[in-house]
């Protein structure tokens, strides 16, 4: 008899896993229990007549909740805009779940297809097979073969956000959804939501959890205070959730999961994600420049954006006003031009930009050829007298330079 071994993973759910991690920063037990989920998933051993999946998603704000349904959304079609969301703040009154199941024939509105019906929810499932993105377009995956092409079967994510907010005969709806995977329209069509998976997001307890930790006066201290302080927040979530919602709502999912406060390594590791995403936006923009930005210059970002009860966005912010206003400001007074080397610094406690001009003259854009010459001509450089500044010069050029190394430690 052999035994089996438990580290044994498949090559899809570790990319899976892996993935999430590297998109959800200091959420490991997060991304755990959504692993072990998607596991039962590909493995085809989940329960056929309820959803794939339920999760509720508890915990304090800006700490990676919705993001994680991005990253997901993301592992499995290729688009971190592939799910269905509803935005529970738009359905506090009763009667606009009208939007979300559609009224019945010969009512106003029961001409617009409902925001949960068939076809809109399996769309994404269909785009992803169509630009073959996601794990469910793999040949030979075990999510592919679960949801080969030809089937009519589709995968989709759903999440309703923030569910506190919303009129408790939403909560009713959702719990036929969440038990027997199914949801009558208005217009009497069923829908089957017995391949999707529903998740959930709460800021229920963030009051309690914020005077927790205004209360403790919490840094970033030792690992034993950091594992009290996220049971404390486990106990004051589970607790506000108790009295919010009945019993017989929480009691539909298979699993419910607090997320931690985030700790300053996490914070270094979504700057890192940040400053990656405003690196791809300067390539993409107008004057397409390449970005540096010094350990010092992160090291005051983080400080600047380190408020433990609002988890990343203050850091976001910090990282909007702090560096992408000002290169919009350089951008918009031509001081940075195509090819450019931005390097943010600091200097007697105040941010510093630098910049390190890509291409100055023909002379020097020759030495890194050849290319057809009749595809440019000299004039295209808008070289000036003032110093050689450039002013329009094609995106293939600083793909040129780059390559060549004329610009180094461009990447962060």
């Amino acid at each position: 008899m052999k035994i089996l071994k438990k580290e044994k993973r498949n090559e899809q759910l570790l990319r899976f896993a892996t993935h999430m991690n590297k998109m959800v920063v200091g959420q490991p037990q997060a991304i755990d229990k959504l692993t072990d989920s998607f596991s039962r998933l590909i493995a085809g051993v989940h329960d056929p007549e309820s959803p794939l999946l339920t999760m509720m998603f508890m915990g304090p704000t800006g700490v990676g909740k919705t993001e994680t349904v991005r990253a997901l959304a993301e592992s499995v079609f290729g688009n971190k805009r592939a799910y269905t969301r509803v935005n529970c703040q738009e359905y506090s009154a009763h009667y606009n779940i009208s939007k979300l199941l559609g009224s019945p024939p010969g009512y106003v509105g029961g001409e617009i297809r409902p925001l949960l019906a068939q076809e809109n929810i399996d769309r994404h499932h269909r785009k992803a097979l169509e630009n073959q993105s996601g794990l469910v377009s793999e040949a030979g995956s075990k999510l592919n073969s679960m949801y080969p092409p030809e089937s009519e079967k589709n995968l989709s994510i759903i999440l309703f956000d923030e569910i506190e907010k919303a009129h408790p005969k939403l909560w009713n709806l959702l719990l036929g959804m969440l038990e027997d995977g199914t949801v009558v329209l208005g217009n009497n069509e069923e829908v089957d939501f017995r391949q999707s998976i529903i998740i959930l997001t709460t800021n229920v307890g963030s009051e309690a959890m914020g005077a927790h930790l205004a209360q403790n006066n919490i840094g970033f201290s030792s690992g034993i205070t950091d594992n009290k302080m996220d049971t404390d927040i486990e106990e004051a979530a589970m607790r506000e959730a108790k009295k919010v919602f009945p019993f017989e709502f929480l009691n539909r999912f298979d699993d419910i999961i607090t997320y931690h406060t985030l700790k300053q390594q996490h914070l270094y590791s979504i700057l890192d994600i940040l400053i990656a995403q405003i690196h791809h936006r300067s390539l993409m923009c107008a004057e397409p420049f390449l970005l540096e930005i010094t350990p010092e210059a992160k090291t005051k970002l983080v400080e600047a954006g380190t408020d433990i009860q609002y988890g990343a966005r203050p850091l976001k912010r910090v990282v909007e006003k702090e560096v992408v206003t000002p290169i919009s400001h350089y951008i918009c007074s031509e001081q940075i031009r195509k090819g450019d080397l931005i390097t943010v610094d600091i200097e007697d406690g105040e941010f510093l930009f630098r910049k390190e001009t890509g291409v100055t003259s023909w002379e020097e854009l020759e030495s890194l050829g050849p290319f057809p010459e009749a595809q440019w001509a000299k004039e295209d450089l808008g070289v000036k007298d003032d110093g050689g500044e450039k002013k329009q010069i094609v995106e293939e050029i600083t793909q040129v330079v780059a390559a060549a190394g004329v610009l180094t430690g461009a990447e962060d």
